[in-house]
């Protein structure tokens, strides 16, 4: 358990520590520009949230199916689910939602890595869907040895009994994931570059990043706060899954070079599309399944 605190406690701290070497390695280092990236981090704040809260919708999804295919009764909520019945299986499903969301990661990357040089801002949300469907879904399997109650723990603890050097080790595999899958995203946002960034200069790396990432995450997690449904502990969801991964994608935005330029619309303005599509889940989140829909 102590390990499984110290590699938690490593994934939280080892970005500080990284950022803290970067700004010493190029505080001489001037911007090369000071052009706005207002409108991409507005951008990129919507497309975080309407992919945040869809992989949070297919995990909660999932869960319900996983009851409903052992024949109980489940009932889906956007934040949580519940049932009525049971099964000797029931803890194993508990780990379908992660399970959903990791292969919704993978195929998202996939379709991102087809798509590469589309100029469409919706190339955003799906690089956003796979991020969120990899940082969301690894973190449990690490905080299941801590938490052996959590969803994930249920099934690697309470059903599947791994032992603690098992959990250990899948503990250090997935702190090891988080950090370079956060941190090769970064080159995959940079990808996105305006078309005057230099990055030649880090700190032009490190500015666009800053908005395309790291104030468009932060954005987005307070528009995520009104999708959430009681106790107001929900509402912290995604700030715990901004702080465990987001700091490393803004440390490694200088370690990424070259970056390919496949110029995106994302830069160019603010589009009321993404923010449509955002008010009409936050009203399908509320008016649908704030009640609960039963399976």
């Amino acid at each position: 358990m102590i390990l499984s605190q110290i590699f938690l406690m490593t994934l939280l701290l080892g970005p500080i520590v990284w950022g803290s070497r970067n700004w010493f390695t190029y505080k001489g280092t001037s911007l090369s520009n000071n052009s706005s990236l207002g409108n991409t981090m507005i951008n990129s704040a919507v497309l975080y949230a309407l992919a945040f809260n869809i992989i949070f919708f297919i995990q909660e999804l999932f869960l319900v199916l996983g009851k409903k295919a052992l024949g109980l009764e489940a009932l889906l909520y956007h934040n949580n689910h519940n049932w009525v019945g049971e099964h000797q299986m029931t803890s194993l499903m508990q780990g379908s939602g992660a399970l959903a969301i990791f292969l919704t990661g993978l195929i998202c990357l996939a379709v991102f890595h087809f798509i590469r040089n589309s100029r469409s801002i919706w190339k955003l949300l799906i690089l956003w869907l796979a991020f969120h469907g990899l940082v969301q879904s690894i973190p449990q399997v690490m905080i299941a040895s801590l938490k052996p109650e959590t969803d994930v723990g249920e099934a690697l603890v309470g059903y599947l009994k791994l032992s603690e050097s098992t959990l250990i080790i899948l503990a250090a595999i997935c702190m090891v994931s988080v950090a370079l899958i956060c941190s090769w995203f970064s080159k995959l946002l940079l990808e996105f570059n305006a078309e005057e960034v230099d990055f030649s200069n880090p700190k032009d790396k490190f500015r666009y990043i800053r908005h395309i990432a790291v104030g468009a995450a932060v954005i987005g997690s307070i528009f995520v706060i009104p999708f959430r449904i009681f106790p107001w502990s929900q509402a912290m969801t995604p700030f715990i899954v901004f702080v465990f991964s987001i700091p490393w994608t803004w440390s490694a935005a200088a370690v990424s070079k070259p970056v390919r330029r496949n110029m995106s619309k994302v830069n160019e303005k603010i589009y009321w599309s993404p923010i449509v599509c955002l008010v009409l889940l936050l009203i399908f989140f509320r008016l649908v399944l704030a009640p609960g829909v039963t399976f």
